[in-house]
């Protein structure tokens, strides 16, 4: 007979520590893999296969902080108040909460060097500009960038960022990363980044193609987007897109997997991009007071003019 206790404060824990052991067992590797890939693509996936050392170090930062009861009964109180008047974004901002992770450095290393960007990046003295959409509180940036430093170490890197949130447009100052008012700001730029921002952004085809005409012609773009496709724009009344990403949504609200990328991909080539390299990520995202994580299913893909 399962223990029920009395009390929010009782509850609250012993739900918890459920939950978390349930992540516990969880089968990490089914993050990274896919029962059947587009045929189309299947060449130029990248498998990850498991969590490495630094995700799981992630995890077990995240499990600490999710288990500062007083600290977690802070935050609950205060995203109550605040989400009166803020949005989700800006409350984690001023909260410092909801950290995100996809990938390591090591991973996204690997995801580049699967691209070619090596060959394509030849100049190794060269500036490389980074820039980064919707970039958040930097931290997922960051990342990025040091896997392709560890590609280029010679090579001095100039960052930029886009984004909406006041609170963490400075969470992105205090990390010395230029925030733009818009992408058109640069030109020729060698890598852009654009994670999960196709499906939180009012237009999502006007997006692709101001990062296509920014992109240099040697260059790299890396997106991410959560499947089963669902689009939600946070910052208008209708939360609803001018035109969504995916066509066959919200009518047909869910395709298989291998659909779904196929579309994407598909989508992507009818921009002018050419697909040279993907992977199946988790979107990690630090827990609070009823588990130490959460994740959806990411898809990363690397592409080129």
């Amino acid at each position: 007979m399962d223990y029920s206790p009395r009390g929010f404060l009782a509850r609250a824990v012993v739900d918890k520590t459920r939950n978390d052991i349930s992540l516990d067992n969880c089968d990490m590797s089914a993050w990274y893999t896919l029962s059947k890939l587009p045929e189309k693509y299947e060449k130029r996936f990248v498998n990850m296969q498991n969590p490495d050392e630094i995700t799981l170090k992630w995890l077990e930062q995240s499990k600490e902080v999710s288990g500062k009861l007083w600290l977690q009964l802070w935050h609950l109180i205060a995203k109550a108040f605040l989400s009166v008047f803020l949005t989700q974004t800006d409350v984690n901002g001023i909260l410092k909460r909801g950290s995100m992770f996809i990938l390591s450095e090591p991973q996204f290393r690997h995801l580049l060097v699967k691209s070619g960007i090596e060959k394509a990046l030849t100049d190794a003295s060269r500036e490389i500009q980074v820039l980064d959409i919707g970039a958040g509180d930097g931290e997922v940036t960051l990342r990025l960038v040091n896997g392709i430093s560890s590609i280029f170490p010679s090579s001095p890197m100039k960052i930029y960022a886009t984004e909406s949130s006041w609170i963490m447009r400075s969470r992105l100052a205090e990390k010395q990363i230029t925030v733009l008012e818009e992408i058109n700001q640069l030109r020729d730029v060698e890598f852009i980044s654009c994670l999960n921002v196709l499906d939180r952004c009012i237009d999502p085809h006007q997006l692709l193609y101001d990062m296509y005409n920014a992109l240099a012609p040697n260059g790299r773009l890396l997106l991410a987007l959560v499947l089963p496709y669902s689009h939600y724009v946070e910052k208008n009344s209708s939360h609803m897109p001018l035109r969504p990403l995916m066509e066959h949504w919200p009518s047909l609200a869910c395709l298989p997997i291998e659909k779904e990328i196929e579309k994407f991909f598909e989508q992507l080539e009818h921009v002018g991009f050419k697909i040279l390299s993907w992977t199946k990520a988790p979107y990690l995202c630090e827990g609070d007071l009823k588990q130490y994580f959460y994740w959806l299913n990411d898809i990363l893909v690397v592409c080129s003019k």
